[in-house]
């Protein structure tokens, strides 16, 4: 049975919000981290964090290879750590606190049924979501070939057949200033 690694991409500054989002508080009483990592929990075999280490113990991290570069080198790093013994990487970003864990199992029912690239786009506008998909190990290769001339996943994204989920807007939107705080 194929396996899936659960990574929350937790690399950046957070310069636009002015403070660690991982360490902001829901409702709930869980911090955007805890929250990520928790809808994870039920639809993947292991969850790690790729970024900063010294968030949570009790799970692997997997530091940037190079900081400060762009998400690319965090899925690429997951990747190299889930051919040990998974088939595929689930990622999500720490700061998206509206995606489910029904949005993430329709990602990995997709890619269960294709074994390939399945990334989400949310409606209406069918926008790209790099950060919430699937990421079959076989495609290390590729976007490493990719990332030494170009940082960029979307474009990456698009150049490659895949499995495209529609998810909620509300669903997909990345808390980046305190304005957006929920």
């Amino acid at each position: 049975m194929a396996t899936v690694l659960g990574v929350v991409l937790c690399g950046g500054a957070s310069s636009r919000m002015g403070r660690d989002k991982a360490k902001i508080e829901l409702a709930s009483g869980m911090n955007f981290l805890e929250h990520a990592v928790e809808r994870l929990k039920p639809v993947c075999d292991e969850v790690c964090l790729a970024g900063r280490s010294h968030w949570n113990d009790s799970l692997v991290a997997l530091p940037d290879p190079t900081p400060n570069r762009g998400p690319i080198f965090g899925v690429l790093e997951a990747i190299r750590y889930a051919m040990q013994r998974h088939h595929a990487c689930l990622i999500t970003p720490v700061d998206m606190p509206h995606l489910t864990c029904h949005d993430l199992q329709k990602l990995v029912s997709g890619w269960q049924t294709d074994d390939r690239l399945t990334y989400a786009v949310s409606q209406p506008d069918q926008k790209v979501q790099p950060l919430v998909g699937v990421y079959p190990i076989h495609l290390h290769d590729s976007i490493s070939q990719h990332a030494t001339f170009d940082a960029s996943l979307t474009r990456w994204i698009k150049s490659q057949p895949a499995t495209v989920i529609a998810l909620e807007e509300s669903h997909c939107q990345n808390i980046n200033h305190p304005e957006d705080l929920p």
